[in-house]
């Protein structure tokens, strides 16, 4: 017995194509979308980005900005990082979450409070970022990196341990401070307390400084002719007269050397965020429609300075339409029924 070959009706090929067309379409990005970064982040022509001041001070409110998909909600929210020994990050939540949803131009902002630093908690790196990335890796984070300054600011050092050389010139380092501080070093004398000299010499002036910056350097000078015991010394915030920090001082002639720490160093913020402008996908048109902090390490795909490789890059959007159609024709060339009929 011999099996021919079935005749393919005409509609085979239409139908074919049809259902073609409907996994093409399933590809879109905004039907694969799931976190609220997933759909923020899955328009073709507006990035995503979260955008925050570069400075933050402890009880205040600030506007956080946010671009990507036109009428999208993202929940962000403030988290105080730092690293351990081993590299590790850790996060700790800061203040409360705020909404903030796309216009139709895919721009958005809300205020976002932070409160008081609980008494003698210094300040330090701040990240503004989705809520739902707690604990992930930073380059998969949808964020803006800010800098959270307090009352009390952190005692970087001065290149010496307890024991610190008489006489000589020290440099006490700050950082996270709020500028325009004013801090004056002082030192115990039985019950009270007393001005420390900014230098050796008669006359010299008391070590007093006015920070301008967030890092900052007072200089003071460990008095000859104090005991060789331990003294206790400290910062003192001029204006509002409140101790910030004590450390003790034994004078020594030359004093023990200790480097400073390092800084932290944490991983690139959101390089791996796919459609954001940390990632730096393509060049052609996200309509960012307010400035970005300066803390936003990307250009601006609109401006010069952009990277002009880019220029012939096309949208995700363009690239599946044209494959799709290329696809079509070619299954209907393959499917059309004339190439199906038996010869004649």
């Amino acid at each position: 017995m011999t099996v021919r070959p079935r005749r393919v009706g005409r509609g085979a090929p239409v139908s074919l194509t049809a259902a073609l067309v409907l996994v093409l379409l399933s590809l879109h990005p905004a039907s694969a979308a799931t976190g609220e970064t997933d759909r923020l982040c899955s328009h073709d022509e507006v990035r995503c980005s979260v955008q925050a001041p570069r400075l933050w001070a402890e009880g205040s409110t600030q506007r956080v900005g946010v671009t990507g998909r036109p009428d999208t909600s993202l929940t962000v929210r403030a988290f105080r990082l730092s690293t351990t020994r081993a590299g590790a990050v850790t996060w700790e939540p800061v203040g409360p979450e705020a909404e903030v949803t796309t216009d139709e131009r895919g721009w958005g902002s809300a205020d976002l409070a932070l409160p008081a630093a609980p008494a003698g908690t210094a300040g330090g790196p701040l990240l503004v970022a989705a809520a739902e990335a707690e604990g992930e890796d930073l380059t998969t984070v949808l964020g803006a990196w800010s800098e959270l300054v307090t009352r009390t600011p952190e005692l970087v050092g001065d290149e010496y341990t307890a024991d610190k050389p008489v006489g000589a010139a020290l440099g006490l380092r700050l950082d996270h401070v709020v500028p325009g501080s004013v801090y004056a070093v002082q030192r115990q004398e039985g019950s009270a307390w007393t001005a420390v000299p900014e230098q050796e010499g008669a006359g010299a002036p008391d070590a007093r400084t006015t920070c301008e910056e967030t890092r900052c350097t007072v200089s003071y000078v460990v008095p000859r002719g104090l005991s060789a015991g331990a003294h206790t010394f400290r910062l003192v915030d001029v204006r509002s007269g409140t101790p910030v920090a004590t450390w003790p001082v034994r004078p020594r002639a030359a004093g023990e050397r200790r480097e400073l720490p390092a800084a932290e160093i944490f991983p690139v913020l959101g390089v791996s965020v796919q459609g954001s402008l940390a990632a730096g996908v393509g060049s052609d048109g996200a309509a960012v429609v307010r400035p970005r902090s300066r803390n936003l390490d990307v250009p601006l795909l609109d401006s010069p300075a952009a990277s002009p490789a880019g220029a012939g890059i096309h949208s995700v959007r363009a690239v599946q339409f044209v494959a799709a159609g290329i696809a079509a024709c070619a299954l209907a060339l393959v499917l059309r029924p004339g190439r199906l009929r038996r010869r004649r």
